[in-house]
């Protein structure tokens, strides 16, 4: 009897450890898997908030200590998983590691091409208020030197220089502008919007700035020839040249909740700019002409000084033919010398870059000064008098004859 106690107390005792042992076991797996989530999820957390390099400092090499801590416990690890795997979850999160840092260098790549935009912008825009104010100082000297005409001449000589500079320097930034957003893709413009966000002022700004600043020194600018308005209108022509090819992708990327307002408010400045220009640039061409002794009709506008051209040559020319006079050719002389010499020599390229005349208008000029150059020369008389002379001389003869004769 005690026997049989001491043989039940023994397999008790055996099912008791048993039963402990696989208590403990099933204790210490649930524990790796919930350790293991808690570490997984935490290295998640880190990816995914990551904003910077310094945040995936050595998240790369946490990911790789946590596959090696738990790689053995795997089998417990898929049991929780299920359908999922320790190894998924370990790619899972290896991919966002690799998603996380190239969006963060595409990031600070964006902000870096910011900061130099910023920078590029505010070196440009310094450099234009110095010539701003170079420009302000010079026009309050003219102002005051009109009784002093070589002091005059040589502070419009100087404006004209600080004009010129300006245009080039302008020109310059436009020109580093198409280089950079002509063939940008909408991509990339989604990006750079994203990142332009930040910029206290952006390019569109900048070149509103720009022509409103155009349009002050037209309406201001005076005693200025006829070859300085045409600058201006040649100026005007390549930013509104710059503004077509360009003015959908800047907008698009720096104005993106109001592309189509600005790129309105833009047309209808560089509009004004023209109108300003425009306001000065025909009466000093008239006037350019008639200081030349060229009379022409009046003309308020590209086409107009076309027509105004066409018909004093024409008409110049019919009026060489009905007369045929010495003073007839001088005229056409005149016209031609400063046609050739100051409008197509010192203008040409002006003209044709601010839409003032094309080529083609120029080359039917140039046709129809042809033919008034052939009808210009006046036809000599010496033949018809040696022709007089000559019947004076065989009449007289025949009357000799004829006394003789009779």
């Amino acid at each position: 009897m005690k026997k049989s106690i001491q043989q039940t107390l023994s397999i008790f005792a055996a099912l008791l450890f048993v039963i402990s042992s696989t208590a403990v076991a099933q204790q210490s797996d649930y524990q790796i898997q919930q350790d293991f989530r808690a570490d997984y999820s935490e290295l998640v957390n880190r990816v995914d908030n990551a904003v910077s390099s310094d945040d995936l400092q050595g998240l790369n090499a946490d990911i790789d200590a946590l596959e090696a801590d738990y790689s053995e416990y795997s089998s417990i690890i898929n049991a929780a998983l299920y359908p999922e795997t320790f190894s998924q979850r370990i790619e899972d999160l290896r991919n966002r590691y690799t998603a996380s840092e190239q969006n963060i260098t595409v990031i600070e790549e964006l902000n870096e091409r910011i900061r130099g935009l910023m920078d590029e912008l505010d070196g440009f825009r310094n450099q234009l208020s110095d010539l701003d104010e170079e420009q302000a100082n010079l026009k309050e000297q003219l102002d005051r030197s009109s009784a002093n005409e070589r002091r005059q001449a040589a502070l419009i000589r100087q404006y004209r220089e600080n004009l010129e500079t300006r245009d080039q320097f302008v020109t310059e930034f436009l020109e580093n502008l198409m280089t950079k957003y002509q063939s940008m893709d909408a991509a990339t413009q989604s990006e750079i919007a994203d990142a332009a966000e930040r910029m206290e002022d952006n390019p569109v700004e900048v070149l509103k700035t720009i022509i409103a600043e155009y349009t002050n020194t037209a309406n201001q600018s005076s005693d200025l020839a006829a070859g300085d308005y045409l600058a201006m209108r040649a100026q005007h022509g390549y930013f509104a040249d710059v503004w077509d090819r360009i003015g959908d992708r800047l907008t698009n990327t720096f104005t993106p909740d109001s592309p189509v307002q600005e790129r309105q408010e833009v047309s209808d400045m560089l509009a004004a700019w023209q109108a300003s220009i425009d306001n000065k640039l025909w009466n000093s061409l008239s006037t350019a002409f008639n200081q030349n002794g060229i009379e022409l009709g009046s003309f308020t506008s590209a086409s107009t000084f076309f027509d105004a051209l066409g018909i004093y040559v024409r008409e110049s020319s019919q009026q060489a033919v009905e007369s045929n006079s010495e003073e007839d050719y001088e005229v056409y002389r005149n016209f031609a010398n400063f046609w050739n010499s100051t409008v197509k020599g010192q203008w040409g390229e002006l003209m044709i870059q601010g839409n003032v005349l094309s080529t083609s208008e120029m080359a039917e000029i140039d046709v129809e000064l042809g033919t008034w150059g052939e009808n210009a020369p006046a036809t000599s008389n010496l033949m018809f008098i040696l022709f007089l002379v000559s019947l004076a001389v065989i009449i007289g003869l025949v009357v000799l004859l004829v006394t003789k004769k009779n």
